[in-house]
């Protein structure tokens, strides 16, 4: 028998109740951007610190507006007035249990029968509340022959301003007395110095000078209540108010640097990946030039030329921050651009531009994504460094680095104005900490190798 015929004998009619088909899915499918939110939000880490990082963000955007300073924008001598007797430390009512914002810290006096003890008089605590928290009779001399007690510290500046005649303007003293006579309340206690025209006016010019009780007189002359939730600094800023002004600086800087050298370092990089050969050789022969040239080197010139305002300090991280950015950008584009659906795009007469940006780009998005998120962080630490140094200096303008600058030699003259270097140190912590949580949990989410790993 031929071997290429077939045993007739062996074919049998396939009924139809014997067809197999296939199962049908059970579930719908999951695209690539669905199967990393997936795996994202099983990464709690990660999940909090995105949380905490957008918190932080809306902070710095809505903080300065929250508390304006207006004390200090408006009427800056009355505000540093307050801060005359040293810096005024945390206050919040509605936290007064948790120590940080009680709005107490240590004083130093010579003397305890003349500076110390008077602070304990009833008709004092009555007028002003309870100053001294630290039991005197417990208190021992320290080897200078001085006292150190904790206090109140804002009944304490209250008293020791409301003691002393105080020099008002001719305006301040009309607002004043008007204030007395529309509400019924006494605020001068002394104004035997103030001096007044037939009309019952303050006279413009006349050296006024009164006692009063004068957190009052701010609360009533200028509407503000002299409570500073982070504190105040010794020249009479709002610290909250510094804090989130300083932290719209460094964010403003380390995104508008990461957008900056995400555009450049991807272009770059996309080409010298995608065309390979001497466009790939002279791109890495430039770059290996502006990758020795030292950065402390190159923004310290740029300061010293230009300043250092906030644009030069964003071309200094541009000029040389792409270099990271365009290396991962190349890497991706060697791993993609033989792949077979390129080919296949190629051959049907696509476009290299076509092909990068619609074929090769759109694959190696996930990793570029992470390398933006991860950027951020490294450039917000590397500004706090040279503002902490000292290298950059906004002038008017306050960063973070600089708010922590400012604060260490208070830190060493009294710790209990650690105050004043907490709130800028946690806020740098937490934003590196939660955007490196963030970068690291994308990074997993995006790695396609671990789609469908539980």
């Amino acid at each position: 028998m031929n071997q290429n015929q077939v045993d007739k004998s062996k074919l049998v009619l396939a009924h139809r109740a014997d067809i197999r088909f296939d199962e049908e899915f059970k579930t719908k499918p999951i695209g690539y951007y669905k199967d990393a939110w997936i795996r994202f939000k099983k990464n709690k880490a990660s999940v909090v610190a995105a949380i905490i990082m957008l918190m932080l963000i809306f902070f710095s955007l809505i903080g300065p507006i929250v508390r304006k300073d207006e004390l200090y924008n408006n009427n800056v001598i009355v505000a540093q007035k307050l801060v005359s007797k040293g810096e005024l430390p945390p206050k919040i009512e509605a936290l007064k249990w948790i120590p940080t914002f009680d709005g107490r810290r240590n004083i130093v006096r010579a003397s305890m029968e003349l500076d110390l003890i008077p602070l304990t008089d009833p008709a004092i605590v009555e007028e002003y509340g309870r100053i001294i928290y630290t039991d005197l009779s417990k208190v021992k001399p320290n080897p200078d022959s001085t006292y150190t007690v904790r206090v109140d510290f804002y009944n304490y500046v209250n008293y020791e301003l409301s003691i002393a005649f105080q020099a008002l303007t001719a305006d301040q003293v009309n607002a004043v007395l008007r204030i007395e006579e529309e509400k019924g309340i006494t605020i001068f206690t002394d104004r035997t110095r103030i001096y007044l025209d037939g009309e019952g006016n303050a006279i413009q010019g006349a050296p006024h000078r009164a006692k009063m009780n004068y957190f009052q007189f701010v609360e009533e002359v200028y509407g503000v209540s002299p409570n500073y939730w982070f504190g105040a600094d010794v020249r009479g800023r709002d610290w909250f108010n510094v804090l989130w002004n300083g932290a719209r600086i460094s964010l403003l800087i380390a995104f508008s640097v990461a957008i900056v050298n995400i555009m450049i370092g991807v272009t770059i990089g996309s080409i010298s990946g995608y065309f390979g050969g001497t466009v790939d050789l002279i791109i890495e022969r430039i770059s290996e030039i502006i990758a020795g040239i030292p950065f402390l080197a190159l923004i310290t010139l740029l300061i010293l030329r230009y300043g250092s305002g906030v644009g030069i300090v964003i071309i200094a991280f541009t000029l040389t921050g792409w270099l990271g950015i365009s290396g991962v950008t190349r890497t991706q584009f060697y791993r993609y651009k033989n792949r077979e659906y390129v080919l296949a795009a190629r051959t049907l007469g696509a476009t290299d531009i076509r092909i990068m940006t619609r074929h090769i780009l759109p694959n190696a998005v996930g990793t570029l994504i992470t390398s933006f998120v991860l950027y951020i962080p490294s450039v917000i630490f590397a500004e706090s460094t040279y503002s902490y140094l000292g290298i950059i200096n906004y002038g008017d303008v306050t960063s973070v680095g600089r708010m922590l600058a400012d604060a260490q030699p208070k830190l060493r003259e009294d710790p209990s104005l650690g105050f004043l270097i907490l709130f800028p140190s946690m806020f740098v912590s937490f934003l590196m900490l939660s955007f490196n949580l963030f970068g690291n949990g994308l990074r997993d989410a995006f790695n396609p190798s671990l789609r469908g790993v539980e």
